[in-house]
């Protein structure tokens, strides 16, 4: 768990950004009344004063463009003091304040993902996130559902990024996420090298653009001020021309400038934070080499933009403004075909920066190493509080026997949700960890199933042949929680028992749960327990330590008595 150093600095940088920017509105105000109001007097047609109105409309733009940096920074400073109170609320798991909870990536046929709470409330994906475009969500979330081996330098990155200048970045992130909510990131990448169609009327622009400058100088000359409302009408069909036969114009601009300008904060947030690694280093080349054709394309949005103001696009077509417009378009766009690689380095840095929330809000972690077994040292689950912490070799089958409410199950899930982290590439809730990349199936959170007439037995038998289909591929994890429980005891141990036999013929790790003292004398598996004690005056304790071999206390009945159900 780092210590925040910067944040009494962050607090005293935000109350002075705030006073900054209320004086610079003052200003900003006074700067646009002023242009206001030597516009209208320029309408007197007096040189003097039509000269006093440009300068004045100039310094506005000026004074925006200068002061624009101020109130971004405080928008960002402002974003990185709502980080520093989410890690507050992230150390104390309260884990309601965190809306991204991933539940769209659930998949009702991948068992482990409800079993083991990767996705929905109160899961792994809540807890680690910090992606916000939608590239990085996805690629977090496959990482999750370990459906491959993954690049081991995300892991060793992750190490590198448990730091402070991590929020940085998801500062920005988080202003990302503000800033291209409107907008599908998919949608952006298919217009990226679109080019505008040119029709053959469009060329009459020019015509209409050289007869508007000779008019002009003779209106000049002559003193005309007054222009012919037929030349403003024939440049206005033809922007509309334009407009109705072109798939750019047709977008909505707007929206393509924010998610160009969000990526781009992004890109220099990530450009300016040093991190002394070299795989971020790398992703960091990558995003720096496309941050120019990245530029370009907000300018070009920025500039589609403006046409959506009628007066100022009027005005403009006289010029031949969406004729000028197109060329350029064409000309920048078809340098810039394809941004892919640069999102896909900043999705993989949000993938980076998530695995890395768990050195930042934990004291114990570590980075895993392979090995061919399961063998772990400390570990515990990320999720619950004040988790008690475990050393455990697995090496082949395990029957874990115990108390109702002793921590069988937590700990089946710790032991399942420390393998997803390893499996995914990130770092692990443990003193250490040893593993290997090893699929998981799960049965730990089986009930009936009412809307698709599935009772509870025939759920765990689904959960069982995903995993017998599972084994027949290679080594896996397999974690079961209180095995075949939806049918008779006399069918239930001898079914476990062939489960059993069949899991070690193929080599498979599993840790498998009951109360069926039996299966504790199945051929080559280990026995591990979890127990309870009582004290002088009769109350139930647990240490939730595992411990070797069987159970050998029971508490159902005293449970029974304290609920005043039984006497």
């Amino acid at each position: 768990m780092i210590e925040f150093k910067e944040e009494e600095t962050l607090i005293k940088k935000i109350e002075s950004l705030k006073k900054l920017t209320r004086i610079l509105s003052i200003i900003r105000l006074i700067v646009v009344l002023n242009a206001i109001i030597w516009v209208i007097v320029g309408l007197s047609y007096i040189s003097f004063y039509i000269y006093i109105a440009i300068a004045s409309v100039l310094l506005t733009f000026v004074t925006f463009i200068l002061t624009n940096r101020f109130y971004n920074e405080l928008s960002l400073a402002l974003k990185k003091s709502d980080v520093y109170l989410s890690h507050k609320r992230r150390r104390k798991l309260e884990m309601s304040y965190f809306q991204d909870d991933g539940r769209d990536f659930l998949d009702k046929n991948d068992y482990k993902l409800a079993d083991l709470d990767i996705f929905g409330n109160h899961s792994i994906y809540q807890y680690l996130s910090i992606a916000k475009s939608k590239l990085g969500r996805n690629m977090l979330a496959n990482s999750l559902k370990n459906s491959s081996p993954i690049d081991e330098r995300i892991r060793k990155s992750a190490y590198t990024l448990v730091d402070e200048k991590t929020l940085d970045i998801e500062a920005s992130l988080l202003e990302f996420k503000q800033n291209s909510k409107s907008i599908d990131y998919d949608d952006y990448k298919s217009v990226l090298g679109k080019k505008i169609k040119m029709t053959p009327l469009s060329f009459i622009s020019i015509l209409l653009f050289i007869s508007n400058i000779v008019y002009l100088i003779v209106a000049l000359i002559n003193k005309i001020t007054l222009y012919p409302i037929i030349v403003i009408g024939v440049g206005t069909i033809i922007a509309s021309k334009l407009l109705n036969n072109n798939d750019v114009f047709m977008l909505d601009s707007t929206k393509y400038y924010e998610l160009s300008n969000a990526y781009l904060k992004v890109s220099k947030t990530i450009i300016n934070t040093d991190f002394n690694d070299e795989y971020y280093n790398e992703l960091k080349d990558i995003i720096n080499k496309n941050i120019k054709p990245l530029k370009d394309m907000e300018n070009l949005y920025l500039t589609l933009s403006s046409r959506k103001n009628l007066i100022f696009n009027l005005i403009l077509n006289i010029f031949a403004y969406d004729f000028i417009l197109s060329i350029i378009y064409n000309f920048k766009v078809k340098k810039i075909t394809d941004l892919t690689s640069l999102f896909e380095a900043i999705a993989k840095i949000e993938v980076i920066g998530s695995f890395a929330i768990l050195g930042i809000d934990n004291d114990v972690y570590s980075i895993p190493e392979t090995s061919d077994n399961i063998s772990a040292k400390g570990i515990y689950h990320p999720l619950v509080k004040n988790c008690i912490p475990n050393d455990f070799d697995l090496e082949g089958g395990v029957i874990l026997t115990g108390s109702n409410m002793s921590g069988k199950t937590t700990f089946m899930r710790t032991i399942g949700i420390n393998q997803v982290l390893f499996n995914a590439g990130g770092l692990v809730a443990a003193e250490s960890f040893k593993s290997n990349y090893y699929p998981i199936y799960t049965s730990l959170r089986v009930n009936d199933m009412l809307k698709e007439g599935i009772s509870t037995f025939y759920a765990e038998i689904l959960r069982m042949k995903a995993a017998n289909e599972g084994i027949k591929k290679g080594k896996s994890l397999i974690l079961i929680d209180e095995i075949f429980k939806g049918t008779n005891a006399y069918e239930r141990i001898n079914a476990s028992f062939k489960v059993i036999d069949k899991f070690n013929q193929n080599n498979q790790l599993f840790i498998i749960s009951s109360h069926d003292f039996e299966l504790c004398d199945a051929k080559n598996i280990l026995n591990y327990h979890f127990n309870e004690s009582y004290t002088e005056d009769n109350k139930l304790i647990f240490d939730y330590k595992i411990k070797e071999g069987k159970c050998e206390t029971k508490n159902a009945l005293y449970l029974l008595k304290m609920a005043n159900i039984i006497d």
